[in-house]
Order: C-alpha cells, then sequence, then structure tokens
C-alpha cells in the first residue's frame, strides 16, 4: 500500500514538473524559436563537456562534506556510497516541491545499506544541511558586498525584495537548526509544544509516553551535533567543501555561455554573483526544482549581461545540465541499485 501511495505520488510531482516545464517553453521560446535552437544546436561541444565535468566537481566537493560526517558514525564507509546518496537525493529533490524528498531517502538507504539507525541518520543528514546553509549564507554575503561595491545588477524593485525575502528565509532557517542541533532546552521545549497541541487535535495519543522517546532522542542528537561542532578540524573541512560546491556550482552559467558563444560580456566574479542571487530566490519556489522561480530569477539577472533570445537559450542549457539531467541520471541510478538490499559500495 505504502509502494502504491509513492509512485502515485512521484507519478504526481512528475506531471507537476512536466506541466511547468512545458509552460516555460512555450513562454522562451514562442517568439524566438529558430533563433534560440540555431544557438543550442551550433554550441561549442568542448565548452559543453567543460560545463558537465564542472558539475561532476560539483556534485563531489557536494557530497564530501556528508561523508565526512558519515564517516564519524560509520568508519568503513566509502566515498562511493556517499556519492551513490548523493545521486539517488538528486532524483527525489528534483521531483518533489523544496527538495524535500532527498533527505528521507538519504536517512532510508544509510539504514538499510549501511545499518545506521535512524536517529544516526538524521544527525548526518540535519548537520549536513547545517553546513550547506552557513555556506550559502557566506556567498550570499559575498554576492551583496559584490553587487554593493561594483553595481554588478540594474535595480529592479521585485527581484530585489525576492532576494531580501530569500536570504531572509535562509539565514532564518540557519538559526533555526543551529537553536535545535546545539541547545537541547529548545529542542524539548519546542517539540513538546508540538506534541501537546497535536494531542489536542487528538493526532497524537499517549502524550507522556511521546514526549519521554522525543526527549531521549533530542538528547542523543544534542551529543552527536556537539562533537560536529567541538571537531573542528571536521567543522571547517565540511564548510571548506561545501564552499567549494557552491562556489563551482555559481561559475557554471560563464562555460555554458562560452559554449553557445554568448559569454563575451560574463567575468567570473559577475556570474558568481547573479548565479548566487538566482538561487537564494529560486530554492525556495514550492514546486518541485523551483522550476519557474530558477529560470525568472535566472533571466532577470543574467539578463543585466546577456540579452534578446541569448539569454533564453542559455536558461535552458543551464537548467538542463544543472536540473534535468541530475534527475534522470539519479532515477536510472535508484532504480538500478536503489532496490538491492546489499551493495558494494
Amino acid at each position: 500500500m505504502k509502494k502504491k501511495k509513492k509512485k502515485s505520488k512521484n507519478k504526481k510531482y512528475g506531471i507537476i514538473i512536466l506541466i511547468v516545464t512545458i509552460l516555460m517553453l512555450i513562454y522562451i521560446l514562442k517568439d524566438e524559436y529558430n533563433e534560440i535552437l540555431n544557438l543550442l544546436k551550433n554550441a561549442n561541444l568542448f565548452w559543453i563537456i567543460g560545463a558537465i565535468v564542472l558539475f561532476c566537481a560539483y556534485f563531489t566537493f557536494d557530497l564530501l562534506a556528508m561523508y565526512h560526517i558519515m564517516k564519524t558514525y560509520k568508519k568503513d564507509v566509502k566515498l562511493s556510497f556517499a556519492l551513490y546518496l548523493g545521486a539517488i537525493a538528486k532524483f527525489f529533490n528534483g521531483i518533489t516541491p523544496l527538495a524535500t524528498g532527498g533527505q528521507p531517502m538519504i536517512i532510508y538507504e544509510m539504514h538499510k545499506k549501511k545499518d545506521i539507525d535512524i536517529a544516526n541518520g538524521t544527525n548526518i543528514v540535519v548537520q549536513n544541511y547545517i553546513i550547506f546553509q552557513i555556506a550559502l549564507i557566506i556567498w550570499c554575503i559575498i554576492a551583496i558586498i559584490l553587487n554593493k561595491t561594483m553595481n554588478l545588477f540594474a535595480y529592479d524593485p521585485v527581484l530585489k525584495n525576492l532576494s531580501i525575502l530569500g536570504f531572509t528565509i535562509n539565514f532564518l532557517i540557519l538559526i533555526f537548526l543551529g537553536l535545535v542541533s546545539f541547545n537541547k532546552h529548545f529542542n524539548k521545549l519546542i517539540i513538546s509544544f508540538l506534541i501537546k497541541v497535536l494531542s489536542k487535535l487528538r493526532i497524537v495519543k499517549d502524550k507522556e509516553e511521546k514526549i519521554k522517546k522525543v526527549n531521549s532522542f533530542c538528547e542523543n542528537y544534542y551529543v552527536n551535533a556537539h562533537k560536529l561542532i567541538k571537531n573542528k578540524k571536521l567543522f571547517l573541512t565540511c564548510i571548506f567543501d561545501q564552499f567549494m560546491a557552491q562556489g563551482i556550482y555559481y561559475a557554471m552559467p560563464i562555460f555554458i555561455a562560452f559554449a553557445l558563444n554568448i559569454g563575451d560580456s560574463l567575468t567570473l566574479v559577475n556570474t558568481i554573483a547573479a548565479s548566487a542571487y538566482v538561487y537564494i530566490i529560486g530554492c525556495y519556489v514550492p514546486i518541485p526544482g523551483g522550476s519557474g522561480g530558477m529560470e525568472f530569477a535566472f533571466l532577470g539577472f543574467f539578463g543585466n549581461y546577456i540579452a534578446d533570445y541569448s539569454i533564453k537559450a542559455l536558461v535552458l542549457m543551464w537548467r538542463f545540465i544543472t536540473y534535468y539531467l541530475p534527475t534522470i541520471v539519479g532515477a536510472i541510478v535508484y532504480n538500478t541499485l536503489g532496490t538491492k538490499e546489499e551493495s558494494s559500495f
């Protein structure tokens, strides 16, 4: 029954992605179809391969942080297993709203294939997400400073307000995760409050027993989160890995622009700054893959440097390499390796 529900949910999300993608393609291609198609057809293969290699480098650095954290719980785990988890996470994040499907699958696969219990699996995922948020905030601050000092983008009130909103959401998430991970009293207070509310709504039964179990989980969670912050070398290594991953990801559009022979007005500085703004706006659009939001933000920020149909060709290839291709590869990996109980990872 659960598998059927899961399949129907994935099917529903797949239909949403398909509809949004078709609408975006109609919007992007409707006026300059032939020009955009010609740009894509004549793309330089060398630069396209370079962009894909860059994505693989981003993907590896992105998973290194989680791999290092995982090693503190399971010493014999291999990097190949972390890469496998990253691949299936790309698939499940790609087909679920706000990229919420990847983390539960990572926890499930760690438990199924490496016998890492659910509590420790949750610790690994949340600690990794904290590292991700720290690196994201650092890059956002860098992008804001670059924009303020170099006037990189023309003033647009809509994009400005969306950027402020995105930065605020990410900053609040980081603070909340920090409190949940490193302040057990706050943790217990929040969860006890939620259980009491759910108990009053008759959703949760045996309130006291639930609170007792959750408090025990919080205690374990707090101890393990503290291990990460105390191990300064591990903590800084993970932040460095994630910082590098995001920096590589933000640099990708310049490679794709060169592939399309439209990269003359782009520099590494304005590309990275624009990409950071794009990500912070698009990542919280409540549609699988941030579809619609990512494209809107990309066209808005990179439109300062690339005009007309060229920017539309750029956004299409960028989305294919950074979203559609990893989602497809992740689906293949999951359907070939994810069904096996044991693995050689």
